[in-house]
């Protein structure tokens, strides 16, 4: 089976119009949060297994310098958007900001919301025939003005909330699909994204599934942290922590059923699959309690994490 990937920073819209005499291919842009570059097996992790993600790699492109638009997940995702440095529109932080421990000096505001009448990836891609959707983390506004159905999506459904079954539930966009009982977030924003591509398999569209898997707080099922735990215990290993590797795993879990969707679909050499993360990996937790700070995993050899300006939070994975 052959897989089409390309791994793009700052605007798809460039594409546009070389397919405008042409077959249109469909476009599936998968953005984890928070995904460190060496915390795949691609490149080169031997202690989780992301199967379905290394396929791509080793089927398609596997870049190996490529470089978010910002250290946190809300520049880069402007960039993506727009395709403009995040600078020109003031998305320079996260919305909406907070103040890290190591701090030492405030930062200027950000824009708070992807401005309405920046021309998105979504747009540009409308205008060329394609329906769009965008499943999960938006993070580029709070307010129900700018979500994506404002911003050139036809159907979207931007989940809020941590990981565990009960703690998460759609906040903007299609309010009617709700969560099983018994779901963990990853596995809901897979169906999300299974049910457009089935949906929408007769024309071309782009889906950006913006899952939050691995941003903190930990939390993953339990067979796998035990799983994560054996291993450790077996490989003498501290990182990375056992629950970081278990929602890794989880994450290929939905890649691995998106690329199935677009197969069942009959669509596999239409499609573009594209995998990458907005930002690199966060090595420290500094979530809610002094004792929670434990280390999550390692840039290494690159140096720092997610919120500087070294590779290690600008470098990031990209298949």
């Amino acid at each position: 089976m052959k897989i089409h990937l390309f791994a793009l920073l700052g605007s798809l819209s460039l594409l546009t119009s070389s397919f405008a005499e042409e077959a249109k291919p469909n476009i599936v842009l998968i953005m984890a949060d928070d995904l460190g570059w060496s915390d795949l097996g691609c490149y080169g992790n031997d202690f989780i297994d992301t199967p379905n993600i290394d396929r791509l790699a080793k089927e398609g492109m596997r870049f190996t310098d490529f470089y978010a638009a910002g250290a946190v997940c809300s520049p880069t995702r402007c960039a993506v958007q727009s395709g403009q440095n995040q600078a020109r529109i003031g998305i320079t932080a996260h919305i909406p900001g907070h103040w890290r421990p190591f701090e030492t000096v405030q930062t200027p505001l950000t824009t708070m919301a992807l401005p309405l009448d920046t021309v998105t990836i979504a747009e540009s891609l409308k205008g060329a025939g394609y329906t769009t959707g965008y499943v999960g983390k938006w993070h580029l506004g709070g307010d129900a003005a700018f979500q994506p159905e404002h911003q050139g999506y036809d159907w979207s459904a931007v989940v809020g909330g941590a990981f565990l079954p009960g703690k998460f539930r759609v906040q903007h966009g299609d309010k009617s699909v709700e969560p099983e009982p018994d779901q963990f977030r990853t596995e809901f924003e897979a169906g999300l994204a299974e049910t457009f591509v089935e949906k929408n398999s007769e024309k071309p569209f782009f889906l950006m599934v913006s899952p939050y898997a691995v941003h903190i707080p930990l939390a993953s099922k339990s067979g796998l942290v035990e799983k994560y735990e054996k291993k450790a215990a077996e490989m003498n290993r501290e990182l990375p922590h056992p629950v970081y590797a278990g929602m890794t795993e989880e994450l290929d879990d939905l890649v691995g059923r998106v690329i199935a969707a677009v197969d069942a679909a009959g669509l596999t050499e239409k499609t573009m699959i594209i995998f990458t993360s907005d930002n690199g990996g966060l090595y420290r937790r500094y979530d809610y309690t002094p004792e929670a700070d434990d280390n999550v995993t390692s840039n290494a050899p690159l140096r720092g994490e997610k919120g500087q300006l070294y590779e290690g939070g600008m470098v990031r994975t990209g298949t």
